[in-house]
């Protein structure tokens, strides 16, 4: 029997840690691109965080019910059967976890680059090294990698707060008067080509990551009541934390110096503090290094519970005789997010590689809340409900359902490349299946 060790804090912690990455140390800069307005660009972080805690309240319900763990995986084999639940680890291990280790990477080269002063062109070697580096050193030393993981998460929360407090009341500049008005959204030229649905890419992007306190539900103190306020309380943390730093920017650099910034962080330090962009680019080079180190660790343990049980192929239910991690989930994983440094190449076309494909499965997995309701499955005595039922849901895979038809319809070739993995993995799936029956 699994010991209940997770405290509400602990939980929340989680959320927390999971959500902020590398997101709003990189993406206001790409969101300044497409919605150039500094009153617009905070309602986007304030409608993202929303969306997220619309979310947040309807996967916590799904957590109370099923609390045996595994968050989108085990609400989608609930709800849809196998084969949704094997496409969601088959995408997570192919997109989404690679995905990020590689987008993550790239950030870290960036913010390297403003410590050892590289060249541009040798910044996918020194990204597809470092994997090399994160990779073994998840193979061979898991109690290391776990410390290394704990450190980087207290640098990650040093690293965000210390910069919101130096940029709001350091900066200077006078933010939103310039602001195009709500009249003006839907009569002036220039805000009529704002790219909305491009922008919230990044917006998202930022948020993923409030709904993995639900993987740990199995784990959990009092999960009926800890996990849903863990993913509340995370969510709104997040949210607050995401709006004062991205006023914070704006109070120190203007549009269009935010567009323009490879290094944010480091640049805005820099305007209040010169000097400053040395120390605060190695604290979230070793943070970004740190999270991108904590999906090397976690994803391919998921893709063996799979093998383990039936879902995927038996190579990948293996662990090292020695070590006992799952090396050649490992591998793999890492194998394929060095591919992709050097097939994209860039920051902003990784993380929308990502970001369409992991909220498609968020919403799809969010759906199967209709079929809990109604056919009255998992756990109901004393489980968390979800509010205003079934308008959140509802309203929570509408606006997801946007934003990857708008960017999916898109020339942006990222944008639809992960959604195509999807029916890739329904032909592997199948496949599978044939050779487990010969």
């Amino acid at each position: 029997m699994t010991k209940k060790r997770l405290s509400l804090f602990a939980l929340t912690m989680i959320a927390i840690g999971s959500t902020i990455g590398s997101g709003i140390f990189k993406t206001p800069s790409s969101i300044a691109q497409e919605v150039p307005d500094q009153m617009w660009m905070t309602l986007l972080w304030i409608t993202g965080g929303l969306v997220s805690l619309i979310g947040a309240l309807v996967y916590a319900e799904m957590g109370g019910r099923f609390p045996k763990g595994g968050g989108i995986y085990t609400y989608l084999q609930e709800a849809f059967g196998p084969l949704p639940a094997f496409l969601y680890g088959w995408c997570l291990l192919a997109v989404v976890s690679s995905g990020t280790i590689a987008a993550l990477i790239l950030v870290f080269a960036d913010y390297s680059q403003q410590i050892v002063g590289f060249s541009d062109k040798l910044k996918p070697i020194y990204a597809a090294a470092s994997i090399v580096l994160l990779t073994l050193f998840n193979m061979f030393s898991l109690e290391s990698s776990k410390w290394f993981a704990n450190v980087s998460t207290i640098l990650k929360i040093i690293g965000i707060y210390g910069l919101l407090i130096l940029l709001l009341f350091l900066g200077t500049n006078t933010i939103f008067d310039n602001s195009i008005s709500i009249k003006e959204i839907f009569t002036n030229k220039t805000a009529e080509e704002f790219g909305w649905a491009k922008a919230f890419v990044g917006v998202l992007w930022s948020y993923t990551g409030w709904h993995y306190a639900s993987f740990v539900t199995n784990e959990a103190e009092n999960p009926k009541r800890n996990v849903p306020m863990a993913l509340i309380l995370g969510t709104l943390v997040v949210t607050l934390s995401y709006v004062l730093v991205s006023i914070g920017y704006m109070k120190v650099l203007s549009i269009e110096e935010i567009q323009n910034s490879k290094t944010l962080a480091a640049d805005a330090i820099e305007k209040i503090i010169p000097g400053g962009s040395y120390a605060v680019s190695i604290l979230i080079a070793l943070s970004v290094f740190g999270c991108a180190g904590l999906y090397v660790l976690a994803t391919p343990r998921i893709v063996q519970q799979m093998a383990k049980e039936g879902l995927f192929f038996d190579a990948f239910g293996k662990s090292h005789p020695k070590f006992g991690v799952p090396v050649n989930a490992i591998l793999l994983q890492s194998a394929w997010a060095i591919v992709l440094i050097f097939v994209w190449g860039k920051f902003e076309a990784l993380y929308t590689y990502v970001t369409i494909t992991e909220w498609f499965f968020l919403a799809m997995a969010c759906s199967g809340i209709f079929i809990f309701r109604i056919k009255k499955l998992g756990q109901t005595d004393g489980i968390f409900k979800s509010p205003l039922y079934p308008v959140l849901p509802f309203l929570f895979i509408a606006v997801v359902a946007w934003f990857i038809l708008k960017n999916a319809l898109s020339d942006d070739p990222a944008a639809y490349f992960g959604l195509l993995v999807i029916p890739l993995g329904a032909i592997v799936y199948f496949i599978y299946k044939k050779m487990k029956l010969k």
